[in-house]
């Protein structure tokens, strides 16, 4: 299909033999294909207020592991209360793509629309364009909620246009200050 960069989830916890040799397993295959295969950042699922459950192996945070490419999803960094810009600055060239979206740090994986939550979406972007991110940025919204084609396409218009401002913006204020 000639893609350069496959996303991947980290393996569940009862997927022991999986899990074992999935930091080799990820590197071996990205040498033996010269695809880059990235791993997503995750969340620990919740069975209440208070106790949060650790569901991934070896981890849910892609920085502690030496994975070669990573990504962040702006949702699952706002259901973990990670930073996200402090989990980019951990990766630094490792990061190589971003689900743009947003998440309200609820326990559901609600990939709202880019500005409509809490998980520092406008910042992220602000940091890639800062640091010359040349990773790719891909919009991740759930549109289940929209009744009518026309909803559906003004929060698709919505999250391209807010991408557009927070890619684009800084560039535009670089050049004119110069």
């Amino acid at each position: 299909m000639g893609a350069e960069v496959v996303v991947v989830h980290p393996p569940f916890r009862w997927q022991r033999d999986y899990a074992r040799d999935f930091v080799d397993g990820i590197a071996a295959l990205e040498e033996s294909t010269g695809i880059a295969f990235a791993v997503e950042n995750m969340y620990p699922w919740r069975a209440s207020t208070r106790r949060r459950l650790e569901m991934y192996l070896p981890g849910r945070d892609p920085s502690d592991e030496p994975y070669a490419n990573t990504v962040i999803d702006l949702s699952h960094a706002a259901i973990a209360q990670d930073d996200p810009v402090a989990m980019a600055e951990r990766l630094g060239p490792r990061l190589r793509h971003i689900h743009l979206t947003d998440g309200s740090g609820s326990a559901k994986d609600e990939h709202l629309v880019p500005g409509r939550g809490s998980a520092g979406a406008a910042e992220l972007l602000h940091h890639l364009v800062d640091t010359g991110f040349t990773g790719e940025v891909v919009l991740e919204i759930n549109t289940r909620r929209c009744t009518t084609r026309e909803e559906r396409e003004a929060d698709l218009r919505e999250s391209l246009e807010f991408a557009r401002e927070h890619l684009s913006a800084r560039t535009r204020d670089a050049v004119a200050g110069s």
